[in-house]
């Protein structure tokens, strides 16, 4: 266990060190990487393909504030909207600006969570995102993963959507193409059950995690596990959703996995030195409990020996 904290700390020793290298360096592969995923899960729009015009918009993300980088992928997914239809790609500005006005605005940093949950489909860790997400962002991501999860389905959505104007022959494709998209996100079953049942996991997840009880992130982290299968279970019965059980089990199991491994960077506290800690003022009485994390930062010492000769 040393061995690891030590590891551990060393790493994040390095990373504040150089956090002004790092930090940028990090931005731009998360923006090349989202900007990528989206052109080529649209791609009906060429020149944003184009791997110069990614790096440009990536290096300027690397050195802007992240909202900045969910503000560009929604551009894209604008752009990419209009080539299919002037009105599904109004449909698609229209529902960016509803998000920007009602969520982004006042939450701007959790915005990236839209563009990132598509990807985490791509990786097969649908059932796993909401359990990270729990602890590590709580209630407010939510929403973004509901708008992440809308735009998933909806890339499918467009994609339909081509086949179906390659195939028409009359002239009122526009009108059809604003329905179609309407209409086949409403009728989505799957769609509205995996939000559902994000949306609980992400609060069961954190409001655990948040209880003042020993070891309360690994109940967290199990809990909403377990929950993630339960709640699916479910809706394969009431909503009549054929989802894949296995799948589920190892996504969930997959998530508690990188959780932990994540709580362990983000801190692991030593129960065994727990306080009880108590104060006043003229008003109240304070109750405290403080439980410190472990570190080993402090075996990283040079000792120096100095020998004193005696003269005799």
């Amino acid at each position: 266990m040393t061995t690891l904290l030590t590891f551990r700390d060393n790493i994040k020793g390095f990373y504040s060190r150089y956090d002004f290298i790092l930090t940028p360096i990090v931005k731009f592969i998360m923006a090349f990487v989202i900007f990528v995923s989206l052109n080529s899960r649209f791609g009906y729009w060429h020149f944003l393909d184009n791997k110069m015009i990614i790096v440009v918009l990536a290096l300027v993300c690397a050195f802007l504030p992240i909202e900045v980088m969910a503000g560009i992928g929604g551009v894209i997914i604008a752009l990419q909207s209009v080539k299919v239809a002037l009105d599904v790609g109004l449909l698609a500005v229209a529902v960016i600006l509803i998000f920007y006005c009602a969520y982004m605005r006042f939450v701007p940093k959790t915005g990236i969570i839209v563009l990132i949950v598509p990807i985490c489909f791509s990786l097969h860790l649908t059932y796993a995102l909401p359990i990270i997400l729990g602890f590590l962002v709580g209630p407010s991501a939510i929403i973004p993963t509901a708008f992440g999860l809308l735009l998933y389905y909806y890339e499918g959505c467009l994609s339909e959507l081509v086949k179906v104007f390659a195939a028409a022959t009359d002239e009122d494709t526009a009108v059809q193409g604003f329905q179609y998209v309407i209409n086949a996100m409403i009728d989505n079953k799957a769609m509205m059950l995996i939000m559902a049942v994000s949306a609980l996991v992400i609060l069961i997840t954190y409001c655990i995690y948040k209880l003042p009880v020993d070891h309360s992130f690994v109940v967290a982290f199990i809990a909403g596990g377990f929950f993630n299968v339960i709640l699916y279970l479910f809706g394969n019965v009431l909503v009549l959703v054929e989802v894949d059980i296995a799948s589920v089990v190892v996504g969930s199991v997959v998530g508690i996995v990188l959780a932990l491994f994540i709580q362990f960077f983000k801190g692991v506290v030593d129960y065994q030195r727990t306080e009880l800690l108590q104060f006043e003022d003229d008003e109240y009485y304070y109750y405290v409990k403080a439980v410190p994390k472990l570190s080993v930062s402090g075996t990283n010492k040079n000792v120096k020996h100095i020998n004193t000769k005696t003269s005799n």
